[in-house]
């Protein structure tokens, strides 16, 4: 059986939500050098997880209410200006469908632990394990809730554009679960489930995206120090019972922030979800 393609999400819902990258990204683009070195790709190992067993035990974040995500005041050069007016004149119509759609509470569970420490201190280490705790899945011993949930105890604010707090937190959650996305609908996951379905993911390559680095060139900085915005790809085996495994590559971008509930780094979306 191959990956089952989640139905299509609200046509506007969509649209909204990729914009907050598309459009940002198009207005750092315009503002930024042309001609900006390739990004090197790095490459290494996946860590060590535990199997993902039957049993899952959810529980909530730990809660310090002494953590903040880090914030700056970049200076207010011509192309912070010009940049950031852009991106508050882009249209936000249509995000209030985000009020709308509810997500799992944040939360970790036996199947889908937290990430270790060390590789959240690190942009690349957690990218690696984000992705890796994503794609590795045995849809028959775990379940879509738990995996949003552990998604957005991960997530990352979206400061990109001046969304509310109550509607940035949902940015993440939204990002995997439209369609093209790596996480299939209910239906589709009880399908996978039935018929004994596992995900691994391999080969992670990570890079720099190139319009970042273009945005950063052009002297333009995020409120949020620890934002980048990098290009992942991969191999995903797909096993299902009593038939043949099949290798499928992947790709997608992956934005990075100060996460909301832990120290070091979050997921603030993932976006051009590919699969062939």
């Amino acid at each position: 059986m191959m990956y089952l393609r989640g139905v299509r999400r609200s046509t506007l819902l969509s649209a909204s939500v990729v914009a907050l990258i598309d459009v940002a990204l198009a207005a750092i683009i315009i503002t930024s050098y042309v001609g900006a070195r390739a990004s090197t790709p790095v490459r290494g190992s996946l860590r060590a997880t535990t199997p993902k067993g039957t049993t899952t035990t959810t529980s909530p974040p730990s809660t310090n209410s002494s953590y903040r995500p880090l914030r700056v005041r970049p200076p207010q050069t011509a192309v912070e200006r010009a940049v950031n007016q852009r991106m508050v004149k882009m249209s936000l119509k249509g995000l209030s469908v985000l009020a709308t759609e509810s997500f799992p509470s944040p939360a970790t569970s036996s199947t889908f632990g937290a990430i270790d420490a060390s590789d959240s201190a690190s942009a690349t280490l957690f990218a690696m394990a984000f992705t890796q705790e994503l794609l590795d899945l045995d849809f028959a011993t775990s379940t879509r809730d738990d995996l949003l949930a552990w998604a957005n105890y991960n997530n990352a604010p979206n400061t990109l554009t001046g969304l509310p707090t109550s509607l940035s937190a949902k940015a993440l959650c939204a990002s995997l679960t439209m369609d093209p996305s790596p996480v299939p609908t209910a239906a589709a996951w009880n399908l996978l489930a039935k018929s004994r379905t596992t995900w691994r993911v391999s080969g992670l390559v990570v890079s720099v995206n190139p319009a970042w680095i273009q945005a950063m060139n052009s002297g333009w900085l995020s409120i949020d120090p620890l934002m980048v915005i990098y290009d992942v790809s991969g191999l995903l085996t797909v096993t299902t019972s009593g038939e043949a495994p099949v290798v499928q590559s992947v790709a997608f971008a992956l934005t990075l922030g100060g996460a909301s509930l832990h120290s070091g780094y979050g997921a603030v979306a993932l976006n051009y979800w590919t699969l062939n």
